[in-house]
């Protein structure tokens, strides 16, 4: 069934020139598009919502960080072939020969969805939307299999939720992170500004 449902997926890639190269620059700008809307949760011109949404994106960091942790020990003990090892596939993007389960970009985008859920954020049904096409396209572009893809949604899942959990301890964490950020913008008008005035407001 995994195969099965890998081939159906993969085998519309070379078949359609534009969405071939749709799916590219989903899976291709998964990195560029965490960056610019970490940057946009964390400066938001909000001045009611900042510190919230300050708090949703270092706990979307420490999400990331411990899925991919987890994901990380996954790979060290169980070495599971690419598609395009195994069997004769569309392959649109080149990658390494390493271990197919989890995927990575499945626990990264994933993980900011989950967060953005729980936490409520405005972004939480857009993320899902496009953390699911992300998941798509890694398997139409041939390096993925669809149970991948779960597995890296069900393991962020989980780092979410113990995240959100325990938010409270980690609220120390938190606080060093903020106290850090505006003793170094302090002295920068454009970054000062943007500073966290009351620190409880998001947890």
């Amino acid at each position: 069934m995994n195969y099965g449902i890998f081939q159906w997926i993969n085998d519309l890639a070379g078949r359609y020139p534009v969405l071939d190269k749709g799916m590219i620059f989903i899976t291709d700008s998964v990195p560029y598009v965490v960056i610019v809307f970490m940057l946009f949760l964390w400066f938001t011109s909000n001045k009611e919502k900042r510190t919230e949404k300050q708090y949703t994106a270092i706990y979307i960091v420490f999400t990331c960080l411990l899925g991919l942790g987890l994901n990380a020990l996954i790979h060290a003990v169980y070495f599971h072939p690419r598609p395009f090892i195994t069997y004769n596939v569309h392959q649109l993007v080149p990658h390494a020969n390493d271990s197919s389960f989890v995927s990575d970009h499945s626990v990264l985008v994933f993980a900011i969805a989950w967060a953005l859920l729980l936490r409520k954020d405005s972004w939480k049904y857009p993320v899902l939307i496009w953390a699911i096409l992300v998941g798509i396209s890694r398997i139409y572009v041939g390096v993925h299999y669809p149970a991948d893809v779960i597995g890296g949604a069900l393991l962020s899942l989980g780092a979410s939720f113990v995240i959100i959990k325990f938010s409270n301890k980690l609220e120390p964490v938190v606080q060093v992170l903020f106290n850090i950020y505006n003793k170094l913008t302090k002295h920068i008008p454009f970054l000062a500004k943007f500073g966290s005035k009351n620190l409880s407001q998001g947890n």
